[in-house]
């Protein structure tokens, strides 16, 4: 397979965005990533339009809608179609990888979307990744069934969730919780240490149906349960999601899950979690299952 990488003009790559999430996060995303990864691949990129399967559109959308004001408003939208419209030589054949919530933004067309934070946009669903956390030198005792860490706001499920487990010993779900590794780390007061110390990360969808969380409760070695409406764990088709994570639709299928789990099936499940994230799904490893994605759709 030929993949042909599309021209586009400097503004639709912009050097850096204005806000970064989450707060520990270097201003490096997954769009980035897979422009390097692409070019690398001197077996699959063609200079030639004509011979390739697929129109690779690099764009930085993240960056753009960003740096635009989240596109209130439609800002920056009309600007960045019209460019857009110009790039594209047949949309049937083009590709392109965002991970802002909602996607592009724009009338897609044919195009696919390889998207990592879905809404109500269609899409294949692609990891959402962020720098790596720090993690202490020493194992942290399992003190906890489950845990979450952050905001309810961003969606009715986790308010639900937090009502449900509000006056729970074993299950903890506290509010904004740092985000950094800290040199006092004996606190335990930190998302880090809550969710090394826990048997399931939870992980409810927000504003989009994933969750940084998932893929951070990889890298940190605990299994992570993702919560929501839709199934978003990337690429079902060549990764044994059930061998290292749990997917329930509601808050009811949680508490089911929370009852009946078994303990070291979830210890094994987070060991295996962090060996697919680093070897797999970290920066440079996952961009490979996009090439098997598109080989299945051809």
């Amino acid at each position: 397979m030929k993949v042909f990488i599309l021209h586009i003009p400097f503004l639709l790559q912009p050097k850096k965005q204005t806000f970064q999430y989450p707060t520990h996060n270097k201003d490096y995303g997954i769009e980035q990533d897979f422009l390097i990864w692409l070019k690398k691949q001197k077996y699959i990129v063609t200079q030639n339009p004509d011979e390739a399967d697929w129109h690779y559109l690099p764009v930085y959308w993240t960056r753009w809608h960003i740096n635009h004001h989240f596109a209130a408003n439609r800002e920056g939208l009309d600007e960045l179609q019209a460019v857009i419209d110009k790039i594209i030589i047949d949309n049937a054949k083009t590709f392109t990888i965002s991970q802002f919530d909602g996607g592009t933004l724009l009338n897609n067309g044919k195009m696919v979307v390889f998207t990592a934070a879905r809404t109500i946009n269609d899409g294949i669903d692609i990891p959402i990744l962020c720098s790596p956390h720090r993690k202490p030198p020493v194992p942290i005792k399992k003190n906890y069934i489950a845990s979450f860490n952050g905001s309810f706001e961003t969606h009715p499920i986790r308010v639900e969730m937090q009502k449900k487990y509000k006056d729970s010993d074993d299950i903890l779900i506290a509010g904004g919780m740092p985000t950094r590794f800290y040199k006092r780390w004996f606190w335990a007061k930190n998302y880090n240490l809550n969710t090394m110390a826990s048997y399931i990360a939870l992980c409810p969808r927000g504003t989009s149906c994933n969750s940084f969380r998932f893929f951070e409760a990889m890298q940190l070695g605990t299994a992570p349960c993702l919560i929501g409406d839709m199934d978003v764990r990337p690429f079902k088709n060549f990764i044994p999601w059930d061998e290292m994570s749990y997917y329930v639709s509601s808050v009811d299928e949680l508490d089911s899950l929370l009852k009946s789990f078994d303990k070291k099936e979830a210890i094994e499940k987070g060991k295996k979690a962090y060996q697919y994230w680093k070897n797999e799904l970290y920066y440079q490893k996952w961009c490979k299952y996009i090439i098997k994605e598109l080989e299945q759709l051809n």
